[in-house]
């Protein structure tokens, strides 16, 4: 029998979906999904983590199963303090953080908000800001999404997402997977809103913030977050790691589980990790 969801209500009235799952003895993992995404994309990592970690999987407003208020756009600092309040709520200390694109980026506004709070992190796909270039590629797969719904919008975006030899070998899941997640009675808004929320986000003068250990992973063959970006986040972070990753593109927990879970596995051990810029 498949969980029933949780549902947590924010002081906003704001209800977000919720799961918890994995060691009840174990450090807290939170996992943050990417844009227009929700906690299936977390599927191919979980069971190499639920057996050491104490894991949160949530949908952010507008995503999955939680509400889509009509107001927007959601602001990327937005949907961290309301992450915040859900840790607030569910008793969540000192968790690592563990986020996907504008996951990450949310990441990054928890760990420069309250240094010192967390365990760690590893960051996927983690640009510091939205450049002019993001923003025209933004505005973009939202025209699409307003003018052909999501398979237009997938067509749009699945170049810049995922390595050639995934998006080749899955693209017809993928396309498929896509219109499930941002349509199947999804509020048209709720999509809009995410992708808008990213606009004008820069957190370039306040990475200096982080306390804590951060790994920041990149595909080599990401064309949407490309390494160059990402490297420039790892460089402002006092105590960074960065870490390129052959064949894979913007999703490496979706393109390579396995592979992913090991990476952070070995990070994570570490007793004493090695930093750099």
């Amino acid at each position: 029998m498949k969980p029933q969801p949780t549902f947590a209500t924010l002081r906003s009235g704001v209800k977000l979906h919720f799961r918890v799952q994995g060691n009840p003895d174990g450090p807290w993992l939170v996992l943050l999904n990417g844009l227009l995404s929700d906690t299936t994309m977390w599927a191919g990592v979980l069971p190499g983590l639920t057996g050491r970690y104490r894991i949160l999987t949530f949908d952010s407003r507008g995503q999955g199963r939680s509400d889509a208020p009509e107001d927007g756009p959601y602001p990327t600092a937005l949907l961290a303090q309301e992450a915040w309040e859900l840790f607030g709520i569910l008793g969540v200390e000192r968790p690592w953080l563990l986020g996907l694109s504008n996951g990450s980026a949310m990441s990054l506004e928890l760990l420069t908000t309250y240094p010192g709070t967390f365990a760690g992190a590893v960051l996927t796909s983690a640009m510091p800001h939205i450049d002019f270039a993001m923003a025209l590629k933004t505005e973009h797969w939202a025209h699409c999404l307003e003018v052909g719904g999501p398979l237009m919008q997938f067509d749009a975006v699945a170049p810049f997402l995922w390595g050639d030899a995934f998006l080749e070998a899955r693209h017809g899941v993928l396309r498929a997977y896509h219109q499930v997640v941002t349509g199947a009675g999804r509020p048209l808004h709720g999509n809009l809103h995410q992708i808008r929320g990213i606009l004008g986000w820069d957190i370039r003068e306040r990475l200096s913030l982080i306390q804590e250990t951060v790994l920041v992973l990149s595909g080599a063959e990401d064309l949407l977050t490309p390494p160059w970006k990402c490297l420039d986040t790892a460089r402002r972070i006092t105590r960074s790691r960065f870490e390129i990753v052959p064949g894979i593109g913007h999703a490496y927990p979706v393109e390579d589980p396995k592979g992913f879970v090991a990476r952070i596995h070995r990070f994570m051990d570490k007793d004493d990790v090695g930093f750099g810029g």
